[in-house]
This record gives C-alpha cells, sequence and structure tokens, in this order.
C-alpha cells in the first residue's frame, strides 16, 4: 500500500467519523441485526407456559448482534402487566453489558400494546424483529383468565 492509498483510507474514516457526529448514530433497526428467536432458562418456561394456556406464538424473545458497536441486544413480546396492574401485550429491547458483567437478569424498556400484533408491529418497525407468519392477533381479552407473574413488566 502506498502513502497515497493512506492518507485517502484516513481520509475516509475521517469523514465518515465526523458524518456519524452530524448524523448521531443509526437506529437500531438501520444496524441490519441478524434477530434469532432464542431462550434462555427462564425464558423457555414462560414461552411453553403462554403457548400452552394462550396458544401458539403468545410469547417471544430474539436476540441480536450489533456489529457496529460490538453489543448484544434482545427483544421480548408477550404478555405483562402494565404500571397500572393491568395485563397487556409487551414489546421492548434491551442492551445487554459485555458477557463478564452480566450477573443479573435485564428488564428491557418498551410500550404496552392492546395486542400482540401490535406489539409485533411495533417491535418490526423500530427494532426490526420479525414478524412470524401466521401469527394469531391475541388480544387483551385472551389473557384476562391467564396468570402473569408480577417480576414481567416493562
Amino acid at each position: 500500500m502506498n502513502k497515497f492509498n493512506l492518507k485517502e483510507q484516513k481520509a475516509t474514516e475521517d469523514f465518515l467519523e465526523k458524518l456519524e457526529k452530524i448524523a448521531g448514530p443509526r437506529k437500531i433497526k438501520d444496524r441490519h441485526i441478524r434477530w434469532q428467536e432464542v431462550y434462555g432458562e427462564r425464558s423457555e418456561h414462560l414461552k411453553e407456559r403462554f403457548d400452552e394456556e394462550i396458544g401458539p406464538g403468545a410469547y417471544y424473545r430474539w436476540d441480536g448482534h450489533d456489529y457496529t458497536t460490538n453489543s448484544d441486544y434482545f427483544i421480548v413480546v408477550g404478555p405483562a402487566i402494565d404500571p397500572h396492574g393491568k395485563k397487556a401485550f409487551f414489546s421492548g429491547i434491551k442492551k445487554l453489558p459485555p458477557i463478564e458483567k452480566r450477573k443479573k437478569i435485564y428488564a428491557p424498556y418498551g410500550e404496552y400494546f392492546p395486542s400482540i400484533m401490535s406489539a409485533l408491529s411495533h417491535a418490526n418497525q423500530k427494532w426490526g424483529s420479525p414478524i412470524p407468519q401466521g401469527q394469531h392477533n391475541y388480544s387483551v381479552a385472551e389473557l384476562a383468565n391467564i396468570k402473569i407473574p408480577r417480576h414481567i413488566k416493562g
């Protein structure tokens, strides 16, 4: 590589750095994170329980890695208790700390919705998570007789 190529490369890097400062960081959806449906120890039990009591596709959890910031995220969509103590569907995201600093369970931030399709649509529009094909549109009415643990809230 000659000096001209190094100068050109440095100028390009400087330009991209300045551009990001002016435009601000890219939205999570624009980072093209590949979301994979993954359930951990606690979420797997919730998935099975909600799928059995409400129906298939009542709870989702996706993990993704953002290569632009080298950060891990997870998205949760499913039944929850809103701040007013009422049942609703929740759509939320959480950036996880580096692996060596992960010690506890992290609560995502997000919004509450009257149906799972509106929660899934919100997650898709805001973060780029997939909307499963053939998804049943569960509403708050289906949550009436379902016991939702108190720790499941945004």
